[in-house]
């Protein structure tokens, strides 16, 4: 019986929209199963897709899960089966049961459980805030009670929070907390991030808390960093950061304004890429594990005040190995972008470029993490696909932040850019 019930249900499956007809009389419901398998249920998980097996399904007009409202496509609505999955948001009321509506108003109502599935955790809004200070993960299937924990030292709980919705918590880190994971756990499982609060995980490319090592001259002297930023520690998080902001408005394309830049090139500029082992020079790789770089990702914390936002260009991230950023006196920023006289193609690069979406983008006078795994490094300079790929570890040597191009038009702006913890880590 049941085989044959369900042989009926995926036949359902074909599309005949015309042929459907809202049926008069009340439905009835002899059991409820999976739609791929033939396994009677009482209880799914949101977003999973039941079959409702019984008389004269073809009278249901509307379908609740609790008081969530289900999709119903009568492609997949016969006499005897109706298939549906379970609404993915959060009812308002929990009555277990599922209720269906007929032609005439009629409610039916069917015992049937939705669980929410174990907590999901993406990211945290700034992995380095300060304890004492408010902080949100974003996620999903976040619902009281709840626990939340700082898995590492002592295990600092926070059990009362600001505000929980389904996708984000935001809470005051506690004064104990300790650099580590973060732990989210619910009556439906529990979850770890994929990130780690206040830890640089092995990857720090620099926190700018050391001297500039910027070199002034193009002589026979470590490279190291360059840029025309200024040092500050007010409002920071951590020590200090770098501020860039330029004299000049950035143009609606964002065009060529080294104001905004930070580059790191590694080596000499002697022609001895790799003549440099420590200090000022050294290659990034020779000091960070780049080995796994495929399941890595660069961060950095980001503040952009709301007086001067961003809205054109794109933040080009790029990564070069010695032989592009440190050579003889041709050295002509040809690793950042690669001219059609010099054949060939741009270095692969990530671009951040969040004011796309509204026009215009700062951080709301607060610290936040940006996130971009090296698999999204991949475009040109212009925005375009097909640029040379990053291949091996050694062509994370020397380094460029840079909003500039992007092959994105905004709007003429005079944004303020700080940035803080430069760091490649994990990226899950």
């Amino acid at each position: 019986m049941l085989l044959a019930a369900a042989a009926l249900g995926f036949a359902s499956c074909e599309d005949y929209p015309d042929a459907f007809e809202l049926a008069d009389g009340v439905p009835t419901i002899d059991y409820i199963r999976y739609a791929d398998r033939d396994v009677l249920i009482e209880q799914a998980y949101m977003g999973e897709v039941v079959c409702f097996v019984g008389e004269n399904l073809c009278s249901v007009r509307e379908l609740f899960f609790n008081d969530q409202k289900a999709v119903l496509n009568t492609s997949f609505m016969t006499e005897n089966t109706l298939v549906a999955a379970v609404p993915g948001n959060l009812p308002k009321e929990t009555t277990n049961k599922v209720y269906m509506i007929t032609k005439s108003k009629d409610t039916v109502s069917v015992d049937f459980k939705v669980m929410l599935p174990a907590p999901q955790i993406k990211a945290m809004s700034c992995e380095f805030q300060q304890p004492g200070t408010d902080v949100t993960i974003y996620g999903n299937y976040f619902v009281e009670p709840m626990t939340l924990t700082f898995e590492d030292g002592n295990g600092a709980t926070v059990t009362s929070f600001k505000s929980v919705s389904m996708t984000e918590i935001t809470f005051t880190i506690p004064e104990d907390a300790k650099p580590g994971k973060v732990r989210v756990e619910t009556e439906s499982g529990l979850a770890r991030s994929p990130f780690s609060y206040y830890d640089f995980c092995g990857g720090l490319i620099t926190d700018f808390d050391g001297p500039n090592n910027s070199s002034s001259t193009h002589g026979v002297v470590p490279q190291g960093w360059n840029f025309s930023g200024t040092y500050s520690s007010e409002g920071g998080i951590m020590g200090n950061y770098v501020e860039l902001k330029s004299a000049n408005p950035m143009g609606a394309d964002g065009a060529w304004n080294e104001d905004f830049k930070i580059d790191f090139w590694c080596g000499r500029w002697d022609g001895n890429p790799m003549g440099i082992t420590s200090g000022a020079g050294v290659p990034l790789c020779n000091i960070i594990d780049f080995s796994n770089w495929q399941n890595m990702a660069l961060k950095f914390e980001l503040y952009i005040p709301s007086s001067n936002p961003w809205m054109a260009g794109a933040m080009q991230l790029i990564f070069a190995s010695a032989d592009k950023a440190a050579n003889d006196s041709w050295q002509n920023n040809t690793f950042v972008h690669t001219s059609a006289t010099d054949g060939g193609l741009d270095l692969c690069r990530g671009l951040y470029r969040p004011w796309e979406a509204t026009g215009s983008f700062d951080t709301g006078d607060k610290w936040i993490t940006v996130t971009v795994p090296f698999s999204e490094f991949t475009y040109n300079a212009d925005g375009t696909s097909g640029a040379v790929p990053l291949a091996k570890p050694e062509d994370f040597a020397s380094f460029v932040i840079w909003p500039w191009s992007g092959g994105v038009i905004g709007t003429e702006c005079t944004p303020v850019f700080r940035i803080d913890n430069l760091r490649a880590v994990p990226a899950k």
